[in-house]
Order: structure tokens, then C-alpha cells, then sequence
């Protein structure tokens, strides 16, 4: 649910017109909370000896969190501009 929040609310900024640095805060709460998921799972992967699965994981989900947040921002941007023309 904090998730879908996140994505809505970055929507929300980039149709107010915000910044479009605000898609990083938008993909910095998104890695957030892939990252919490993840630490649970990190004793479960140091046990059989993959932690460095987890490494790549990590690199995988901030580069889906800064297309989800960059896609949602841009979705409220032109959905701002297509009701203004």
C-alpha cells in the first residue's frame, strides 16, 4: 500500500508541476521499502552462502524504482499538459 501511495503521489507532483527532481524522492521510498523487504531475507542468504544475489537485487530494484517513479511522474506531467493545450 505504501508503494501504490509512493507511485500515486509522484503522479500527483508531476501534475502540479513540481520539480521533476521529485521522482527521486518518489524511487528513494520505493528502493526503501524493496530494501526493508529484502534485509529479511538477507540472514536466509548468508546462510547458504548467496549474499551476492542480494547485491545485484539491490542494483535491480533501485533501477525499477527510478522507472516507476520516473513513468509516474511522467504520466502526471502529460497528463498536466494535455488538459492545459
Amino acid at each position: 500500500m505504501l508503494a501504490i501511495s509512493s507511485i500515486l503521489l509522484t503522479a500527483i507532483a508531476g501534475f502540479a508541476g513540481a520539480p521533476a527532481w521529485t521522482a527521486l524522492i518518489g524511487a528513494a521510498v520505493l528502493f526503501s521499502i524493496s530494501y526493508h523487504e529484502q534485509r529479511k531475507l538477507a540472514m536466509r542468504f548468508a546462510y547458504l552462502g548467496i549474499t551476492h544475489v542480494l547485491t545485484s537485487v539491490h542494483w535491480q530494484s533501485a533501477g525499477y524504482a527510478l522507472l516507476a517513479s520516473g513513468a509516474a511522474y511522467g504520466v502526471g506531467f502529460i497528463g498536466q499538459w494535455a488538459l492545459h493545450s
